[in-house]
């Protein structure tokens, strides 16, 4: 009963940049479903809204993780990367991570 397999291969390309993020492509555990596929965790994180550098999926900083109460920080941005922290934001920001571990 030895009958033919047919092996199918997909790439599952991230809708942004193309490259893979199908199993065995090392995009495949942190890939993101989008609306038109897949985006990668690189792709698909957010724009820093200072610079305009792509912050890795997650790695986002907010005021709230700054420990503020606001929604943004005060020159109205939401989504920074750690280089565009202020010196103040940066101090808030370390003293908060510090006070999780």
């Amino acid at each position: 009963m030895g009958g033919l397999m047919t092996v199918i291969h997909t790439e599952d390309p991230c809708v942004h940049c193309g490259n893979p993020t199908a199993f065995g492509s090392g995009r495949f555990v942190n890939r993101i479903p989008v609306e038109e596929g897949w985006g990668c965790a690189d792709c698909t994180g957010y724009e820093c809204d200072r610079c305009d550098k792509q912050i890795y999926l997650d790695a986002e900083i907010t005021p709230e993780q700054c420990g503020m109460d606001n929604d943004e920080f005060s020159d109205g941005h939401r989504h920074v990367c750690e280089s565009c922290l202020t010196a103040h934001e940066s101090s808030q920001y370390h003293s908060e991570s510090e006070s999780i571990i």
